[in-house]
């Protein structure tokens, strides 16, 4: 047994797992770390070291869940993610998530796309997703069938969706046949609520976990103010966030209260939302604040002031992150995503 697996067992215990599918197909830690910024120009350099230090940090404070897509870096990610598990000796510890960009539409694209993941990451992933919904007129049921495919030719054990709406997900638990949806991860903080409105309530009666991405609004709901990179200029719920005195004000009063940070007070709210949180980080100190967030249990009074210093952002329309991409041709889609948009 690896010195990280001893760890893993004794922080197991302390840090909750938390059980996705209706008959508790896999456990997971409560709290995951993303891997968006790895290998991606928008928020200057994360290279190996950087993973390392990341990832072994999550792994002695027991966070075995760790998110990634073929899109991030082009590539990059996955194989950073890969190659600093490997020098953890930590590559089949943990529960590695990719996801199939949404311009794949055919099952050798599939195919391609998760040897490919495989290839960078020096295993199979755990769960695969779909990215985000399929082009019209292709629909969701054939992307589906194409997952469970996966499932079928051993390329993956489970699987899942990304951004897809409540119809979405509807759609999709329906044409689900053999193969279970086990999430759907959207962007979801206390900056961005919509999901609440139809898609949350849905997904707890078809049995599907949220996982949220963007869980602290690229660092507004931990204390950033000043946008100071590419990624924080060009993203309206940070800019909102950070100026919101309202919300800062009601983290603050409850970081005090329990002595904890901005950052593990908005976690540990999307934990309370029974959310499976995905967190970018960066440096150790990250990771300490999302293992705290995953021990850290809210008081219904704080879940109640939180929620209503928020309300404004529960916003009234359905979910729509990347949905544009509906009226995008695959093809168009391909070269947007891995010809001008290298570094995302």
């Amino acid at each position: 047994m690896s010195r990280h697996l001893s760890c893993v067992a004794v922080f197991l215990a302390v840090l909750a797992e938390t059980c996705l599918g209706k008959r508790c197909e896999l456990r997971v830690s409560g709290i995951g770390i993303g891997f968006w910024q790895a290998g991606g120009r928008l928020w200057g350099r994360y290279g190996l070291r950087e993973a390392v230090e990341v990832i072994g940090a999550a792994l002695e404070h027991g966070i075995v869940l760790f998110d990634t897509a073929e899109i991030y870096g082009n590539g990059r990610s996955e194989k950073l993610l890969g190659e600093a598990l490997r020098k953890l000796r930590s590559l089949g510890e943990a529960v590695i998530v990719t996801k199939v960009a949404g311009f794949r539409v055919t099952w050798n694209g599939f195919r391609k796309a998760v040897e490919g993941s495989v290839r960078r990451l020096g295993r199979r992933p755990d769960i695969v997703l779909y990215h985000w919904p399929p082009p019209w007129p292709f629909t969701v049921c054939r992307v589906v069938k194409l997952l469970e495919k996966l499932v079928e030719h051993g390329l993956t054990s489970y699987i899942g969706v990304s951004n897809f709406n409540a119809a979405d997900l509807e759609e999709a638990a329906h044409c689900a046949k053999r193969h279970e949806i086990l999430v759907d991860q959207v962007h979801y903080s206390l900056a961005h609520r919509v999901p609440e409105k139809r898609l949350i309530p849905l997904a707890q009666r078809l049995g599907v976990r949220i996982m949220a991405w963007g869980p602290l609004a690229k660092g507004a709901l931990a204390g950033k103010t000043k946008p100071d990179n590419a990624a924080r200029m060009l993203d309206p719920v940070f800019l909102r966030a950070a100026r919101d005195k309202r919300l800062q004000e009601a983290l603050e009063t409850i970081e005090r209260k329990h002595g904890v940070s901005k950052a593990v007070i908005a976690l540990a709210w999307l934990i309370a939302k029974k959310a499976i949180p995905v967190v970018g980080a960066r440096r150790r100190k990250h990771v300490e604040d999302a293992a705290r967030a995953a021990t850290l249990k809210l008081r219904e009074e704080d879940v109640r002031v939180l929620d209503k210093a928020s309300s404004r952002y529960l916003g009234r329309a359905d979910y729509s992150e990347l949905r544009f991409n509906r009226a995008i041709p695959p093809p168009l889609q391909w070269f947007t995503y891995k010809l001008l948009l290298r570094g995302i």
